[in-house]
């Protein structure tokens, strides 16, 4: 394992799905982390991590550039994950998630020029590269809808914030890097996303609601593939910014095929009464109708190959909601 010198690693959103199981992998590997979040999210609460003697809490908002460059000091390397995500709340708060997202971002950034901090991480999203996403690659073109569509908010922030962090790495000559996330999930996901609707749904015993005709295609990475590249990613130094596509190009499901598969691990596991089936109904948002990444970079750079497919995924994934969620 190489040397972490004992870098610290400052984290916004650690708090979160992602955030949790990224501190976890970190402290396992030697490095202090430092999380900041607002705990909108809090799914670290399902782990002992804060109990860590190389863990650190701040509880702050993104938006306080006082507070978040003060909880920063020490930090050798920051990775951004705090934002407004999820379909629900591009809609319900279009203003607040653009207001969060690039203010935020742009806060994270300016701590980082009055720190001499020179080494970051950014999580965007795949939603920058619009409906209709094949195999796309780093240099495929960002493709968002028009601006009266609530749908892209989000995405169009996180274009925004990716051109910020690209611009100020190259003026401050940084090793910044962009990850473009492909529907991760896995344990902990407590926000929104098909996977875990659909587990909390077979758990109180409701139908899966699919909007829609169910044939819109993803593609599904689970949570310890995802950290584990972003390990790959954190101990190699880049000559100035990169972006990466992360996902699972193998793991590819229709929404209705992604709700077929959650009720059979569902009859798989013990102490699961199944009483759902599936209910279509009407889409009243944007769709996206395909959206899976070209993984070639990752793999040339770093060798990343996913190791977790959906059906094991989905069956880790609906066990640990049985063991939780109904508990909280």
């Amino acid at each position: 394992m190489p040397s972490t010198n004992g870098r610290t690693v400052f984290i916004t959103g650690g708090a979160g799905f992602i955030g949790s199981h990224l501190t976890e992998r970190l402290i396992a590997e030697g490095y202090k982390v430092n999380i900041f979040d607002n705990l909108h999210r809090n799914a670290i609460k399902y782990s002992d991590i804060l109990n860590h003697p190389d863990v650190k809490f701040t509880q702050g908002d993104i938006l306080d550039l006082g507070a978040l460059t003060e909880a920063m000091k020490g930090a050798d390397i920051v990775m951004h994950l705090a934002a407004i995500a999820g379909v629900s709340n591009y809609y319900n708060f279009p203003a607040k998630t653009l207001k969060v997202n690039l203010i935020g971002t742009y806060n994270v950034l300016e701590a980082m020029v009055n720190l001499g901090i020179t080494k970051m991480f950014d999580m965007s999203t795949s939603e920058t590269f619009g409906t209709d996403a094949v195999e796309v690659d780093e240099e495929t073109y960002q493709r968002i809808g028009p601006p009266q569509d609530k749908r892209w908010c989000y995405a169009g922030s996180k274009i925004g914030g990716e051109q910020l962090i690209f611009r100020y790495a190259e003026e401050y000559k940084w090793d910044a890097t962009v990850i473009r996330p492909f529907n991760v999930y896995g344990p902990r996901q407590i926000g929104e996303g098909a996977i875990a609707n659909f587990s909390k749904n077979i758990l109180e015993g409701k139908n899966l609601r699919i909007e829609g005709t169910g044939m819109a295609v993803r593609s599904w990475c689970y949570i310890t593939d995802f950290v584990d590249c972003l390990l790959l990613i954190l101990k190699n130094q880049h000559k100035g910014p990169e972006a990466f596509n992360l996902g699972n190009p193998w793991s590819i499901a229709s929404t209705v095929s992604l709700g077929e598969e959650l009720l059979r691990a569902a009859t798989r596991i013990d102490g699961i009464e199944l009483k759902s089936s599936i209910d279509f109904v009407p889409m009243d948002f944007t769709e996206i109708r395909v959206r899976y990444p070209s993984i070639r970079k990752l793999q040339k750079m770093y060798g990343y190959q996913p190791k977790v497919n959906l059906h094991d995924g989905i069956y880790n994934t609906l066990k640990w909601f049985k063991e939780y969620y109904e508990k909280n």
